[in-house]
């Protein structure tokens, strides 16, 4: 899927997104990565700003799978796996977890994002890491972390993003060979809240209630409710854990 990679750095974009569609329109391969050192607009899910300062990661993969577009959206953990095994080596694996479907957290703090877009026929898989500064997020917002925060070493920037797109070369790779099934345990290993309660956000309705039961093959969650059995979720947000004696009320503030 992806035989050379050729990586442009810019100092400053919207987001590496919009250069990433723009080499599309102009026909870029598979392979082809655009950095930025800063984005005036970056993007995370569901239209949400990525606050991108200067001496974060900020990338975007153009991606050709030969796999049926079904199977797309488990390039999600395929990322968010190579991701957390650049992390590995640098943070104890007892603090470094992947949450369903697309960031990394370290201490329950997210650390990297993963946001894919489809465009004309070709994934642009969009990586933000927060190496050295974490943003200032609101109370309704996933509390975030950096890299510096962990590590007493420094971080060298070239060296984390070398890494990561080996990493992430040798995943599509396998991903494009045999699809998501030989990632479902290593993901489950790196796994947030496995078997825990957690509330679960949708773009409609209300929130859903269940206990985290891991991913199904195709990349989908398994979440166990107590009205509805075992439900297959393809899209959504854990906005939170409980207990299971707090599980109530999704809004309650303690």
């Amino acid at each position: 899927m992806i035989t050379n990679l050729s990586v442009s750095v810019i100092e400053q974009t919207t987001s590496t997104s919009d250069l990433a569609r723009s080499a599309i329109d102009d026909g870029a391969v598979s392979g082809t990565v655009f950095q930025a050192h800063i984005q005036t607009r970056g993007r995370g899910r569901h239209g949400r700003v990525w606050q991108s300062p200067k001496g974060n990661l900020y990338l975007s993969v153009i991606v050709q799978p030969s796999r049926p577009q079904m199977d797309w959206p488990g390039l999600s953990l395929v990322a968010g796996l190579a991701l957390a095994d650049t992390f590995a080596p640098l943070i104890n694996n007892g603090h470094l977890r992947l949450k369903w479907p697309n960031d990394v957290l370290v201490d329950d703090k997210k650390i990297a994002g993963v946001l894919l877009e489809v465009y004309k026929g070709v994934v642009i898989i969009g990586i933000g890491v927060n190496l050295v500064t974490a943003p200032d997020v609101g109370a309704e917002s996933w509390p975030a972390t950096a890299l510096t925060d962990h590590i007493s070493q420094p971080v060298f920037m070239d060296d984390f993003r070398d890494q990561l797109l080996t990493h992430l070369q040798h995943h599509l790779a396998e991903w494009d060979q045999s699809g998501l099934q030989p990632f479902i345990k290593p993901w489950t290993d790196y796994a947030a809240f496995l078997n825990e309660n957690i509330i679960l956000a949708h773009e409609t309705g209300k929130p859903t209630h269940g206990r985290f039961r891991g991913i199904h093959p195709d990349g989908t969650m398994r979440l166990e409710t107590d009205t509805d059995g075992m439900l297959s979720i393809s899209a959504g947000d854990v906005i939170r854990t409980r207990p299971v004696k707090q599980m109530d009320n999704p809004f309650n503030k303690d």
